[in-house]
């Protein structure tokens, strides 16, 4: 048998060491006194005043306290599949700043990084996010199942904005708060691709400081997910022995009412790793194509870049203006990115925005809770009636749209459809997500004028 000589060492797959899954004793695929080392380091560093504001100790700083705040939130039963991970991430370190028990000098990297002017880590994110959940979803997707979904989606989008807004001015809540502040961020997306970048919009159209919407927004987001994962649960417990109320109410996982539906519109299998040209091409092209929207932006004054972006890579995407292996190498970029980087994305956005002021303030009014609770009810109701009318099944369509709008995005999606025990409705919820939240930035881009 051969022998290893001096200090040769046997070879060791780097992808299956570290790609292990999370559990007691691995944190991000690391042995946990490994991870402790590495963030023992940072927090040394912090201590003692030598922790630069750059993106080095940025992309350290956020990606060891979220992978952290992520794997107590998954080791919590029950919870973790209700969004846990994501809420911590969200509020323990702006509680922990609150109450100064956050180092100061950690908070100030995590602030410059997530959103400072020279590095912008959040707009990496974005830009990521749109260019690759858009391009990576089956063409089939928007083009056959579109003029159906489009009916129950955009249904939605406008009963959410009238019902609310009006509700709200009768209860004295104001049509501008109702509609900007309660419904446009309950079904925009999530956090990510929702209420970053429509905080963005809100500062650049109507002034004021992005991270003071962010903590208006950030508490409707948060409440509606947790009612919207409940009443996924009560769809499954009603339909789990296929019960029908009504002929076309429970398609059993199948969502259209008509032969050779959902095969069709199913995502490619989400790649884990790839070639480091492809994720070098995939980063180039998510970057550039929000340069064009800022670009468009500029001449096009009115509608926010994001809002663009997000125009341009549905025109791209629907007349297949680039090769098919650029699509897949952005969809590859989105998948890397959206797996490692959204618990750092988050813990940024902890520090960078949330003000406890303004939640307390929220809170305090009655009004606040009962407007996000009935844009909930509205968005499932709406959507599964409008589904139905469209030879849709009434159940499917109330999950996959108006649950998929009104929870928190990516984590918020998976949750859903194991509450209503639908995996197989991942694809239309990632629509509902994705273009829904499109739909809403850039219908608040335009209402934000009329609304005054």
């Amino acid at each position: 048998m051969p022998e290893h000589q001096g200090g040769d060492r046997p070879a060791v797959d780097a992808t299956a060491e570290i790609s292990r899954p999370e559990s007691w004793t691995r944190i991000m695929g690391l042995p946990i006194g490994w991870f402790a080392l590495l963030f023992a380091i940072v927090a040394v560093c912090a201590a003692l005043g030598v922790l630069p504001t750059s993106m080095l100790a940025g992309f350290a700083v956020v990606i060891l306290i979220g992978g952290l705040l992520n794997w107590i939130g998954g080791r919590v039963p029950g919870l973790r599949n209700y969004g846990l991970p994501t809420v911590l991430c969200i509020l323990t370190p702006a509680v922990l700043l609150h109450f100064g028990l956050f180092p100061t000098s950690l908070a100030e990297t995590m602030d410059v990084f997530t959103d400072g002017g020279q590095i912008g880590f959040i707009d990496l994110y974005i830009a990521s996010l749109i260019a690759g959940s858009i391009l990576g979803m089956p063409r089939a997707l928007l083009l056959k199942a579109g003029a159906r979904i489009a009916v129950p989606l955009l249904g939605t989008i406008v009963s959410v904005f009238l019902v609310i807004g009006l509700i709200g001015t009768a209860l004295g809540f104001g049509l501008r708060e109702s509609v900007l502040f309660i419904a446009a961020p309950i079904i925009g997306g999530g956090v990510g691709a929702g209420i970053v970048p429509m905080s963005g919009i809100y500062a650049d159209q109507m002034g004021g400081d992005a991270g003071a919407y962010v903590a208006q927004l950030i508490p409707a987001v948060i409440i509606a997910n947790v009612l919207t994962i409940f009443c996924a649960g009560i769809f499954n417990g009603i339909t789990y022995k296929g019960q029908q109320f009504f002929l076309g109410f429970n398609g059993n996982g199948q969502i259209v009412r008509v032969e050779g539906g959902a095969d069709q519109f199913k995502s490619k299998p989400k790649p884990t790793s790839g070639a480091f040209s492809v994720l070098l091409v995939g980063l180039t092209m998510a970057c550039t194509l929000f340069l064009l929207g800022t670009l468009v932006a500029e001449f096009v004054p009115g509608i926010h870049a994001y809002a663009w972006t997000i125009l341009l890579a549905a025109l791209i995407k629907i007349f297949g203006l680039v090769p098919e292996a650029f699509e897949d190498a952005v969809s590859t970029w989105f998948a890397f990115v959206s797996s490692t980087l959204t618990p750092a994305l988050l813990v940024g956005i902890s520090i960078t925005y949330f003000e406890f002021d303004e939640l307390g303030a929220l809170l305090s009014d009655w009004r606040y809770p009962v407007l996000v609770v009935l844009a909930v009810i509205v968005a499932i109701l709406v959507s599964g009636a409008l589904g139905w009318l469209v030879k849709m099944y009434f159940a499917e369509t109330s999950v996959a749209i108006g649950m998929g709008m009104t929870d928190m995005g990516g984590t918020g999606d998976v949750a859903v459809v194991s509450a209503a025990n639908r995996l197989e409705l991942m694809p239309f919820l990632q629509v509902s997500s994705r273009i829904g939240g499109a739909l809403v930035l850039l219908s608040v881009s335009l209402l934000i004028p009329i609304l005054g």
